[in-house]
Formats: structure tokens, C-alpha cells, sequence
């Protein structure tokens, strides 16, 4: 099998003599070491020749594909010249072949496929391209189904506008969204504070977009309204059972809530339904919405403590705390680069009087994890659970 030396080489070449579009496939395998421990080094070695087998198998036909293994557990697949719909063909027919064969080498419960791609559009380095493609994976491994698309295409490239709204409209008229659910950590006490609920939307071609690249567009379309209507009245018509028994916390923007009917309507959906959540809620509420409008906040808390939910604000940054020792949020949270940048003297003093936990979000790799330790904040929110 080609390293990644030789992938490196022939891609500098590639793009020496052309200058075009593709799609470059990242490919993870986890947790390999896992596997040698229940099944032995030899039949690693046949699961993976099977792997590289599957890789090779598909893309066969793909004129200057090039395939290497980056290191034990990581496979590279460039397509040049090829499109982003049938790269995600590809993809999605090798994610498929090999969850059969993790299941018929027996280690299903221990190795899982991760596949990232990400859509160039014009000449680049091979670390550019590299390191494009790794986002995208580290993506992949947090999202629900294994696989994400990177493109540096803004929303408005890969869609115009109108079909965005086409799209998002039927999204919200027949409930295609559904939530994804990122882990709160305890990194002290080695244990899950609760998972902080996000949205993905499914079109018709069965596409997956994330929060970030819909919402920008449901900004833009004016349809925040109908957009959290809608996703409130699906979280508590039809819950979610898989998050059954967890503690989960839900978002809830400045621009929805400062909308003149979003409090009867949040309350018309809770009497509605009546704490007919299988799991343990809190809404998220930023310190703009909280600290501009103390007393709707706490007319909001009111509500939501009738139903047993409680609340948390997020984007907190020290201004006035005042309000917040009113409040009496569960949590917290505020980015963890803000935290660090801020005076010590400062963040001893919101520690101490406001009595409420504080977590930081966006905590991404494990250098800001240590630094963040060193001030002695150990609840975190952040690609960097993953690896805990």
C-alpha cells in the first residue's frame, strides 16, 4: 500500500500540471489497537487488506485516483475531477462494505469508520488539502452518521438562495430536521455533565447539513420564527428516545426570543405537552438576550421551571453580573479563549460570586485543555471530548 510520502508526491505533481477541482476522501478506522488485542495482529492484517481492497474495488474506475495509508489507522483516496455528489457515492459504498466486514471479522463493538471529504476547486498544496481534509474528518467523528463534506464554497455557492429556501421550507413543513448531541464534560471527575443538542437537516437526496451551514441561510430568509416553531414542536410531540434518561440542553437564539409572540408560543407547546420529554432538559439563553432584558429572562425562567426545565446562558462574557446572581443559572458557558484572556483576579471573582458552574465551550485540542486546567476549569464543551 502507497504511504504517505508517496501520496504527497504524486499530489505535488498532480497539481503542478493541472489546476482544477476534486474531492479528497479521509478515511479513520478506530480503535485498531483494540482489535489486535480481541482478535490477533494476523487478522488486523486481513481485515485491513480487505479494507484496502474495498478502497481500491470502488474507485477502479476514477482516471489518476491515488489511494494511501497515512499511518495505522488513516487512508487517503483523491479524486481529481470528479464531483462532490458521486465522491459522497463513493464514500457512503465504502462505509457500507466495511461496517460488513468490521461485523464479519467480529469487532463491531470495537472499530468504527469515519470518513471525511472535503471539495477543492482549485490548485492547492498537499498540507493545505491535508489539513482541509482532517477538518472534515474530525468532523465526521462527531457527527451522527459518520461521514462529513467540507467545501470552502459559502452556502450561497453550493445552493442559491432560492433553492435553499425551497429546501428549508420543506424541511420545516415535514420535520427533516433531527438533533445531534455533543458531550459537556466533567474532565476532573471523568464524567458527562449533559450533551448540548444541535441540529443537522436531511434533504430529499438524503444530504446532510449541519447547523452551521443551514442556519447562515435561515437568517438570511427571515424564517427564525418558523424554524424554532417548529423544532420545539418536534422535540416535544415526538421526542427523541435515544437520549432517554440523559440531561440534554437546547439553544434557544437572541433572535427567537426576542420576538414578540416566542414566549406564548413556547408556552402554548409546554402545556401542550406536558412534560412529555423521556430526558432532562435546559434551554440555553446568552448573556446579550439575559443581560439586556433581565426581567423577560426571568419571566422565561418562570415558565420553564413549571415544566421542570431549567436554564443556562452561553457567550457569557464579564460585564454586569449582577443580573446573573438573580437569574441563578445552572451553568455557565463561555468560550474557552475568552477565559483564558481574561485577568485572573477577574475570573476568581465571577467564580466566587456568582455560584454557578462555569463551562468552556469551543475547548478544541488538548493544549487549551491544559491551559484552561492550569486556571482550574475543568468543565468543558468542545471537539476535545472526543479523545476523553
Amino acid at each position: 500500500m502507497n504511504n504517505r510520502e508517496y501520496f504527497i508526491e504524486k499530489l505535488s505533481n498532480y497539481f503542478k500540471k493541472n489546476n482544477t477541482f476534486g474531492v479528497n476522501i479521509l478515511i479513520a478506522l478506530d480503535d485498531l489497537k483494540k482489535a489486535n488485542k480481541k482478535i490477533g495482529y494476523l487478522e488486523v492484517d486481513k481485515f485491513l487488506l480487505n479494507f484496502i481492497n474495498i478502497c481500491k474495488t470502488t474507485t477502479q474506475d476514477i482516471d489518476n485516483s491515488i489511494i494511501a495509508r497515512m499511518n495505522g489507522s488513516e487512508f487517503c483516496i483523491f479524486l481529481p475531477e470528479y464531483s462532490n455528489k458521486k465522491a459522497l457515492s463513493i464514500a457512503k459504498k465504502i462505509q457500507l462494505e466495511t461496517e460488513l466486514l468490521i461485523k464479519e471479522f467480529n469487532i463491531d463493538n470495537l472499530v468504527n469508520i469515519f470518513i471525511g471529504l472535503y471539495s477543492y476547486t482549485k490548485k492547492e498544496n498537499p498540507s493545505t488539502l491535508l489539513a482541509h481534509s482532517d477538518e472534515a474528518l474530525t468532523k465526521a467523528q462527531l457527527s451522527i452518521d459518520g461521514i462529513y463534506h467540507k467545501s470552502l464554497h459559502s452556502t450561497d455557492e453550493i445552493m442559491s438562495i432560492k433553492e435553499w429556501e425551497k429546501m428549508i421550507n420543506k424541511a420545516i413543513s415535514s420535520n427533516s430536521f433531527y438533533f445531534i448531541s455533543f458531550k459537556a464534560v466533567d474532565v476532573e471527575n471523568k464524567k458527562i455533565l449533559h450533551n448540548r443538542l444541535s441540529l443537522s437537516l436531511k434533504s430529499e437526496d438524503n444530504t446532510i447539513y449541519r447547523y452551521n451551514q443551514f442556519m447562515p441561510i435561515v437568517y438570511k430568509l427571515n424564517l427564525v420564527e418558523e424554524f424554532y416553531d417548529n423544532i420545539l414542536e418536534m422535540m416535544f410531540k415526538t421526542p427523541d428516545e435515544t437520549l432517554k434518561e440523559f440531561i440534554c440542553s437546547l439553544r434557544l437564539p437572541y433572535e427567537y426570543l426576542i420576538l414578540k409572540n416566542s414566549y406564548t408560543k413556547i408556552q402554548n407547546i409546554l402545556d401542550k405537552y406536558n412534560n412529555n420529554l423521556p430526558f432532562s432538559l435546559s434551554i440555553e439563553i446568552s448573556d446579550k438576550f439575559a443581560s439586556k432584558h433581565i426581567e423577560e429572562t426571568i419571566k422565561y425562567k418562570s415558565m420553564f421551571n413549571k415544566h421542570n426545565i431549567q436554564i443556562e446562558l452561553y457567550d457569557f462574557e464579564y460585564t454586569n453580573i449582577e443580573y446573573i446572581k438573580k437569574l441563578k443559572p445552572v451553568y455557565i458557558k463561555s468560550d474557552a479563549n475568552y477565559l483564558l484572556s481574561i485577568d485572573l483576579s477577574k475570573l476568581s471573582f465571577i467564580k466566587e460570586n456568582i455560584n454557578t458552574k462555569l463551562i468552556a465551550t469551543n475547548v478544541k485540542n488538548k493544549q487549551l485543555l491544559e491551559k484552561l486546567e492550569d486556571r482550574e476549569i475543568y468543565l468543558i464543551q468542545g471537539s476535545v471530548t472526543q479523545y476523553l
